[in-house]
């Protein structure tokens, strides 16, 4: 058997292992399974998982990173499976390894994110530096996982897994309704149903947190109303479009709607807002 920490990857029959209850991957762990599958049928593991021993066992494992790829060895019929075993692992440990590796590659479903991240947002003393570090998710990303798994209803959360809604626009609605989850999940659902821009989005949030005892209906209304908007065209280097596209595929936002908080945040840093 390995040591404490093994350096190599050792097989693992998949018999012996079982899914951790640290493994933030709730939801879509098949999804294109197939594909994965066929991959390492062709070119065989590239990167073993990652397990630890179960507690007062010597042969039995929980899996920490790696769901789809021990799915995909057991769509495929094979009995065993390279693996790191690192049994000196802590349940954060656990829980930051198997975020970060799911953020970090195929889409997770937002609401798994959204429990995970806050999990290790409080386990850190609501230290937005420290899931940072840890996570490598961005500052705004933390805050929005944050803000979606205390504040947003059932129902809403139900939606992300369903993939009726995007994370954004629930934490645009949680903002715009200050609070008030009913108002939010109003807004959610006519912001789907008008199909409001990223403009009208933004509106949304400015009116929602300027009047506040305005209802969900009036907020959208307003947002869906013309307005008069000056553009600024500015010629961009290689190297500011290729930061601006990587914003833009981090965050899912527009690249008018990212410049535009840049320019704001900017402005305010140098005394002119």
């Amino acid at each position: 058997m390995a040591k404490e920490k093994s350096r190599e990857a050792i097989p693992i029959e998949l018999s012996k292992i079982e899914i951790s209850e640290q493994n933030v991957r709730k939801e879509g762990a098949e999804q294109e399974l197939d594909e994965l599958a066929e991959s390492i049928k062709a070119v065989g593991l590239i990167n073993p998982i990652l397990v630890k021993r179960k507690s007062g066992a010597k042969d039995e494992f929980e899996l920490i990173v790696g769901q789809r790829r021990y799915l995909a060895h057991k769509k495929l019929g094979r009995k065993f499976i390279l693996a790191f075993v690192d049994d000196r692992m802590s349940e954060d440990d656990e829980l930051i390894k198997s975020l970060v590796e799911n953020v970090h590659r195929v889409e997770i479903n937002p609401a798994d994110a959204a429990r995970a991240t806050t999990a290790l947002y409080k386990r850190f003393d609501k230290n937005v530096e420290k899931v940072k570090k840890v996570s490598g998710l961005s500052k705004r990303r933390i805050e929005q996982y944050v803000d979606i798994e205390e504040l947003a209803s059932p129902a809403t959360k139900r939606k992300l897994k369903q993939g009726d809604v995007k994370p954004q626009d629930v934490q645009r609605a949680i903002r715009a309704a200050q609070g008030n989850m009913t108002k939010a999940d109003e807004m959610l659902e006519m912001m789907k149903k008008y199909e409001l821009d990223k403009y009208q989005k933004g509106r949304l949030v400015e009116y929602g947190e300027e009047h506040p005892t305005w209802s969900a209906t009036k907020i959208v209304r307003e947002s869906l109303k013309p307005v008069i908007e000056r553009s600024v065209v500015v010629p961009l280097s290689p190297k500011l479009r290729d930061g601006l596209q990587r914003a833009v595929d981090m965050y899912h936002k527009g690249p008018d709607e990212i410049a535009v908080e840049a320019l704001e945040e900017w402005l305010k840093k140098n005394g002119y807002l």
